[in-house]
């Protein structure tokens, strides 16, 4: 199992949000460039970096993308290539993904740019869409989150391999917009839809957990693992966040029949809950 640290960015600082609530946000007083130049030492095999604004409004700051050009360099520095970087949050068009591949991000994480078409395609129209996010009490900005409407289409098999869908969850329903609009699609299914589009990569999320240092929500991941299992053999990768608070979750996520291939701890490590080098040493091989 992957141990996947994860540093959330906030116009260039390292912060964290209580459940993904933009009112309940912490600040870490870490240089970025430190931060990866020890996960680096300690043996860690990717990286997860989230744009937290860019998720909410659609738009990347430039002081973020530079933050991700260090990373890149330090990586080269410390000939770690073979550390995997895996980025997010508010990106919403064809040439974003294009420039974090080209940059040498390893895998791009989406989840409002296609999940917005699924549910077009899934009958729900751009009303019931903007009535989705006006229930949240946002507007839906056409110009900055609507999706472009063939993105999913020009997506090529060999691009396809280095897409994360992120599957956000809050009780059975997904998220979008950086957690602020809900829509009711099961997981398990948005999961399921992607498959038979040829995605293979997927993040699951746990909303009401996360940010929490409460613990994993073990009773919804069991089951949507449980369903999605009969499609194991078209997945490369599930991932688990949301929660994850000590090496107990740990250990309950690897006692799972269908293991995830990848956990992302985040607030653990920043307040000392977690040894990332042991449970590196621990777990990553499982």
């Amino acid at each position: 199992m992957l141990i996947i640290p994860a540093i959330d960015l906030k116009k260039g600082e390292i912060v964290r949000l209580y459940k993904g609530r933009f009112d309940k946000i912490s600040y870490y007083d870490y240089e970025i460039e430190n931060l990866v130049k020890s996960y680096l030492k300690y043996g860690v095999k990717r990286i997860h970096i989230v744009f937290l604004y860019g998720a909410k409004t659609g738009e990347l700051e430039k002081e973020e993308i530079n933050k991700i050009e260090n990373i890149i360099k330090i990586k080269k520095i410390s000939n770690r290539d073979d550390c995997e970087i895996q980025v997010g949050g508010g990106i919403r068009r064809k040439h974003q993904i294009e420039k974090f591949l080209n940059l040498g991000i390893n895998y791009v994480i989406i989840g409002t740019a296609f999940l917005i078409p699924l549910a077009l395609s899934e009958g729900y129209t751009i009303q019931d869409i903007k009535f989705f996010y006006q229930k949240s009490g946002k507007n839906l900005d056409m110009e900055k989150e609507f999706p472009e409407p063939e993105l999913i289409d020009w997506i090529e098999p060999e691009i396809k391999e280095k897409i994360i869908i992120s599957v956000d969850y809050f009780r059975d329903e997904i998220a979008l917009s950086g957690w602020e609009v809900s829509l009711p699609l099961k997981p398990s299914y948005v999961i399921k839809k992607f498959i038979e589009k040829g995605f293979k990569r997927f993040l699951i999320t746990s909303i009401e957990s996360d940010g929490t240092l409460e613990g994993i929500d073990f009773k919804n991941i069991y089951r949507i693992m449980k369903e999605i299992y009969q499609y194991k053999n078209d997945i490369k990768e599930i991932i688990i966040a949301g929660g994850i608070s000590s090496e107990n979750d740990i250990n309950l996520l690897s006692s799972l029949q269908y293991k995830p291939t990848g956990i992302i701890i985040g607030k653990a490590l920043y307040h000392k809950k977690i040894d990332l080098k042991n449970v590196i040493e621990k777990y990553q091989k499982i």
